[in-house]
């Protein structure tokens, strides 16, 4: 990882489907943007790409992740041509023993 010190926790947000349908599985399923490198956030950042991206969602699932429990290459870096800097997951998956937390959006109104 290129960051010194790795945060205490990252947070995934999925969609109620993903999160559904992770049940029975090993590893949290995710969606299609996340195919080249897992996206997490920070918890500085939540508000951020929630409003950016989950505005229009009816529900969702914020999830407070153990880093030390992710597979494969944790990365902090910016996304190409911008400047704020997220950690990324390389060739790795989110195990649901990572998951710490698990809030509903319906909780956050």
């Amino acid at each position: 990882m290129n960051e010194k010190k790795m945060p205490e926790a990252l947070y995934k947000i999925v969609s109620i489907e993903n999160w559904k349908a992770s049940q029975s599985m090993g590893n949290l399923q995710l969606d299609a943007a996340d195919k080249a490198f897992i996206h997490f956030s920070l918890k500085e950042q939540l508000d951020r790409i929630i409003s950016k991206y989950w505005s229009g969602a009816d529900r969702f699932i914020v999830l407070e992740i153990d880093p030390e429990k992710l597979t494969g290459e944790l990365v902090y870096e910016a996304n190409s041509g911008g400047v704020n800097k997220y950690y990324h997951l390389y060739d790795g998956a989110i195990p649901l023993g990572s998951i710490r937390e698990v809030i509903d959006s319906a909780c956050l109104i």
